[in-house]
């Protein structure tokens, strides 16, 4: 199944904490229910977004690796 975003955000060549500060800016641009990508080659950006979600109740649907790119999708939920 593939995931269709509502808004890409490019975070690759960003380290920790720009990923994350990009996306939770990105994230108010868009509505509940929404889902954002973010594309990041920080290796950490994988542990920190599944935290990060967890922390603000965002839901992340998927987390993959395509070659160094860490992708996440990341729904609105609130």
């Amino acid at each position: 199944m593939r995931i269709k975003a509502k808004l890409v955000v490019d975070a690759r060549g960003m380290m920790c904490p720009y990923p994350i500060m990009l996306l939770s800016l990105n994230l108010k641009s868009i509505s509940p229910g929404e889902v954002i990508e973010v594309r990041a080659t920080d290796p950490a950006f994988e542990r920190d977004v599944v935290s990060w979600a967890n922390s603000t109740g965002h839901e992340i649907l998927g987390v993959n690796k395509e070659g160094d790119e860490i992708v996440a999708y990341v729904k609105r939920v609130k």
